[in-house]
């Protein structure tokens, strides 16, 4: 899973501050001297929802993929996610 392109809408509403395409809609409500703009519309945001829960399971699927090395082989794209997800956060911090 990878970002996609900045996509905010012109209308008040949430923003989500940690995400790393923040400064990219930045600008692009700036560019267009927008007073208020929102990412309610943005695939990101699903992003966000995504890392928040697997960063509780993260502990249980690495110690499974320690243990069993078949387990890592079939669930590799989650756990791919779960780099993602972690880079996002420290990148946020």
């Amino acid at each position: 899973m990878q970002l996609d392109s900045a996509r905010p809408i012109n209308k008040k509403g949430l923003k989500y501050i940690d995400c790393p395409l923040y400064g990219d809609c930045l600008t692009h409500a700036a560019e267009r001297n927008w007073k208020r703009w929102s990412c309610e519309q943005c695939a990101n945001l699903n992003l966000k929802l995504i890392c928040q829960k697997l960063r509780f399971i993260e502990p249980y699927y690495g110690l499974l993929a320690e243990i069993y090395p078949e387990f890592k082989r079939k669930y590799e794209p989650v756990m791919k996610l779960m780099l993602i997800c972690q880079c996002q956060m420290t990148k946020g911090s």
